[in-house]
């Protein structure tokens, strides 16, 4: 039986690589697990899933949702940083690891961040890839997406984001995320447009899988 492929991609907060993993996944006809994940997570563990979106700190999401809040506040309320929640869980890890590895058993998948690249680093048939930004350009497109009121929240919410993928990938892996060995394919979206990111990726995909 041929293994389903898989594609993991991890990326910087602000980086816009959440949309380029949606992408590609629509154009290789491929699930997009994202949400999908925490949701079961959520079941299995049988907490809500409210409770567990606030414990997984270290994904973008949870960030994300915050900046949009503070993009509706009025004027006269002042931005409040994301509250100091644990950056690893190892319970949450594992459990979102066995989900993802289940997942792509049964079918083709693109897998948004949590540490997917670490759950499934053993595995065939898995496309690793890190899409990454300068400091400027990631605030410029929080900004522009409507997910940060100034560039200060924007600045505040990545480096908190920075700082928590950092020591999330140390305590479960003993690796430094900034490290790209791991990836096998690094692209910068600063440098290279959205678009054609999809369209590397889709490429590599189809050489590496035969698809």
């Amino acid at each position: 039986m041929t293994l389903p492929s898989a594609i993991t991609v991890s990326r910087m907060l602000g980086s816009g690589g959440t949309r380029i993993a949606l992408s590609v996944a629509r154009q290789l006809s491929w699930h997009f697990c994202d949400g999908r994940i925490l949701r079961q997570a959520a079941r299995e563990l049988n907490v809500p899933l409210a409770s567990l979106r606030e414990q997984e700190e270290r994904s973008s999401g949870f960030l994300e949702y915050l900046l949009s809040m503070s993009a509706f506040a009025s004027p006269e309320v002042p931005y409040a940083p994301p509250p100091e929640l644990p950056v690893y869980s190892k319970d949450i890890f594992e459990v979102e690891s066995d989900i993802m590895r289940r997942l792509v058993e049964r079918e083709s998948a693109v897998l948004v961040g949590r540490g997917g690249f670490i759950a499934l680093r053993d595995r065939p048939a898995t496309l690793h890839v890190r899409i990454e930004a300068g400091l400027d350009y990631r605030i410029r497109h929080l900004l522009a997406t409507g997910k940060a009121a100034d560039a200060g929240a924007a600045l505040r919410a990545i480096k908190i984001s920075d700082h928590n993928r950092t020591e999330f990938c140390r305590q479960a892996a003993g690796i430094e995320w900034t490290d790209r060995r791991p990836f096998h394919l690094v692209l910068n979206t600063e440098e290279t447009s959205p678009e054609q990111c999809v369209q590397e990726i889709v490429a590599e995909a189809r050489k590496r899988f035969s698809l």
